[in-house]
């Protein structure tokens, strides 16, 4: 309390503070030589963190200002960069012309494009996304949204979780992280989803490819980081406000922002609540185990759920030195389809259809608390950024309590309980970036304390621990090329505790002799993996080509090593393996871009070999009626890439299509020549958008039109079932309405629009063949607001 006290402090603080002296307006407009308007162009003051980009008329707003003398950079890719002097005595507005530059992409500064820099800048493939994709595709979850990113798929729990997939590789294998650090929960479960606020993200960087070399273990398959890069102005205060809903689940969310500065210091406040029902299939029944079940209103029964979110950022701007303190809780309570949860509905005394907004047993609560405290300076030349972050996750998993085998009848509801605190520590420095060899080198550590609890064991407690030491080197020998190439040096342990059975069971089949069985044993493996990549850009006027090849790798989980349980949520019983190797991939990966005047292409074919796959292998054997899964490791194979297209008919008017497709085999093992599970079909999505002018209260018009295609998987793993084709229709259309200076952002989505049947082969329901919703309407509002400063 005392911490959201402090924040509210500093935000009234910043908020008078802008009475105190008088401040003008400081805005403009960037033209081309040609004076045709220049949109994305980055402009900032020097010395400052403050900065905006240039809208689709050229204009911009830096915000006010006191008087003086201040310096503006204005720089965008394929221009050169300008630096002018302001003397600011009154509102100034200005007109800046850009002239082409002799120099490529690669030696523009990351005060540039962005997304260009960041996506030209580096050897594998980078997807960039700014608020504004955000709330244009805004669905039931971030991974959700994000799922029309080609080689971005997500694997939607129920209607409010889902969980990413990278070029058809999730769990462990993908790190979702927080401003560079990574995100600790139970993401190893295939119903465990991502705790985040969606509304308190503000950019997102997809990394499709190995990332061992920055984050360590379980970025094989890639990073989706979510960043908070918005910091206000000097003598700035506002926010915004968001209600949205959706038609399929009858969900209500609304997110208030707040944000305010002094010269030096400022703070941004985020709080979000969201509500929602039972989700609506095209389906009146469903099969399980070759049970059928009816469904009410064609809804999942007890797939409804809330948030709780509050985000809260303080930071310090001095020369220098730049320093946040991040503090996030996320808290989710949802329920699990309760057909699909074992099947003791068949017998439950819950009147499941009495509401499709209860949430009754089985069902899960989660609360994630994050601290992360980001500093960054510079001496001698030199940058330092050192990120120290605490976080405590608490998972309760709840189920009616019946006995199941030789278990007798639990005390309680609580089925099982997770907690997970997570130490981390970063630390990297980079030299000049004027230097000819451009190297950062970084260390982190990390350590975990998990425990479990509750009547249905799975997992044992553990302690893990990771430490990890990188160099990284990049050089540009001439104008058109940039070489990067890095090493990595990792190890870790896993500290796994016993645990014995906490009811009586036969020591062996058919004998007679009772015993409290142990189903883990007190073990540490240690591990260690070296790492490295190697790539190259190049960039010849409007052609940019990549590759790069790098090795990544992932240390098994505690679930892996000494699991040794039923899960009642997959409806079977899963085996450890205490002798597995860390899970290595090598993956080369590569890329063309071409740009011109009205189209632009793009593709990014890869490759991988994992020499130790990890996974979870259907066996012939059965335990108290359940079949018997074990963890084993196999060679596996991996291919792929996707595709972007985008073509200008008409200056209001484009068309895009963006692909994907992955291709795995086991090329060992008792599964060899099969595919790898939850691997996603090849897919197409064609677009359709428009940006008419309208004219009067209205502004930013836009109305897009989505036509996907996705091919039947026929590349399964047995227990798998193969997965038919099908085509989806969305359509999205939004405007900002203007009253004086308010405006207000209007945004409906309709999903499904044609109310098709058909099964996600990402999403965890589809393994008991439930098909994804129905038609869906989504509508978002959002109100942006500045609270103007005022002479004294």
């Amino acid at each position: 309390m005392k911490f959201f006290a402090t924040a509210v402090v500093m935000l009234m603080l910043s908020y008078s503070a802008a009475y105190s002296q008088q401040k003008f307006e400081l805005s403009g407009k960037v033209l081309s030589s040609g004076n045709k308007p220049l949109a994305g162009v980055n402009v900032r003051l020097e010395s400052h963190t403050t900065g905006g980009v240039t809208d689709k008329t050229g204009r911009f707003t830096l915000g006010r200002f006191p008087e003086g003398n201040y310096y503006i950079i204005i720089s965008s890719v394929g221009f050169e960069t300008q630096r002018v002097n302001l003397s600011l005595k009154s509102d100034s507005s200005l007109k800046i012309i850009l002239f082409p530059a002799v120099v490529t992409l690669s030696e523009v500064t990351i005060d540039g494009d962005y997304h260009n820099f960041r996506r030209s800048n580096d050897s594998r493939a980078v997807e960039v996304v700014t608020d504004e994709f955000l709330r244009k595709n805004l669905s039931g979850s971030l991974m959700k949204t994000l799922d029309r990113l080609p080689g971005v798929s997500a694997m939607s729990i129920g209607s409010g979780q889902s969980k990413p997939v990278i070029r058809g590789m999730s769990f462990n294998q993908v790190i979702v992280a927080e401003n560079g650090v990574k995100h600790e929960s139970q993401q190893w479960g295939a119903d465990h989803g991502v705790e985040v606020d969606q509304f308190a993200v503000e950019r997102v960087e997809v990394i499709k490819g190995p990332a061992s070399l920055m984050y360590g273990s379980d970025a094989i398959a890639g990073v989706i980081d979510l960043k908070q890069s918005f910091v206000p102005a000097p003598g700035e205060a506002g926010g915004d406000f968001t209600l949205s809903g959706q038609s399929n689940n009858m969900q209500a969310a609304a997110s208030i922002g707040l944000y305010s500065r002094k010269e030096k210091w400022w703070a941004k406040a985020r709080f979000t609540v969201i509500d929602y029902a039972d989700y609506r299939i095209p389906a009146d029944s469903v099969e399980y185990y070759s049970y059928y079940f009816r469904l009410k209103d064609r809804k999942l029964r007890n797939t409804a759920g809330e948030e709780k979110n509050g985000n809260i950022a303080l930071g310090y701007i001095s020369g220098k030195l730049n320093s946040t303190f991040y503090i996030n809780n996320t808290s989710s309570k949802s329920g699990f389809f309760a057909n699909a949860h074992g099947l003791e509905i068949r017998n439950s005394q819950i009147d499941y259809d009495r509401s499709d907004r209860d949430i009754d047993l089985p069902k899960q609560q989660v609360n994630h608390l994050k601290m992360h405290w980001q500093t960054s300076w510079e001496h001698a030349g030199f940058t330092h950024r050192m990120d120290i972050a605490w976080q405590h996750n608490n998972r309760k998993e709840f189920s009616e309590a019946v006995e199941h085998g030789y278990m007798p009848k639990p005390p309680d509801s609580l089925e099982r309980r997770f907690v997970k605190q997570t130490w981390s520590l970063a630390y990297a420095v980079k030299n000049r970036e004027s230097a000819a060899i451009r190297l950062s080198a970084g260390i982190n550590a990390e350590h975990q304390h998990n425990i479990s609890d509750g009547w249905g064991f799975i997992l044992p407690s553990f302690k893990r621990n990771t430490a990890g030491a990188y160099l990284l080197g990049e050089t540009k020998p001439s104008a058109k090329w940039l070489i990067l190439a890095g090493l990595r040096m990792d190890a870790g342990s896993v500290l796994i505790e016993e645990y014995f059975d906490w009811f009586l069971s036969p020591a062996e089949e058919n004998n007679t002799q009772m015993i409290y069985k142990q189903r883990a044993f007190a073990t540490s493996p240690r591990f260690s993996h070296l790492s490295g990549s190697a790539g190259f850009v190049y960039k010849s006027g409007s052609v940019v080509v990549k590759t790069n090849l790098g090795n990544s790798f992932r240390l098994p989980l505690a679930k892996e090593l000494a699991s040794d349980g039923v899960n009642y949520h997959m409806y079977r019983f899963e085996k450890g393996n205490p002798l597995l190797k860390p899970e290595t991939a090598w993956q080369l990966d590569a890329g063309l871009e071409v740009s011109r005047m009205k189209w632009a292409a793009e593709i990014s074919p890869f490759i991988s070999w994992f020499p130790s796959y990890i996974y979870l292998n259907p066996t012939p054997d059965y335990y108290e009626g359940l079949q018997v899964f074990n963890y084993t490791q196999a060679d596996v194979l991996r291919a792929g890439g996707e595709f972007h297209l985008h073509y200008t008919i008409l200056r209001k008017l484009k068309s895009g299509a963006i692909g994907e497709y992955v291709w795995s085999q086991q090329m060992s093992g008792t599964k060899k020549g099969f595919g790898l599970p939850f691997s996603p079909p090849a897919s197409v999505l064609l677009n359709l958008s428009c940006e008419p002018v309208l004219g009067g209260v209205m502004s930013d018009t836009w109305v897009s039109l989505d036509f996907k295609m996705v091919a039947a998987q026929n590349n399964i793993v047995p227990p798998e079932k193969k997965t038919p084709g099908y085509n989806v229709l969305n359509i999205g259309a939004g405007s900002t309405l203007k009253a004086g200076k308010q405006s207000l952002e209007i945004t409906l989505r309709i999903t499904n629009l044609l109310n098709r049947r058909y099964l996600d082969h990402t999403g965890f329901y589809r393994l008991i063949e439930v098909p994804d919703p129905g038609r869906g309407f989504q509508l978002s509002l959002r109100m942006p607001f500045n609270i103007n400063t005022k002479k004294t």
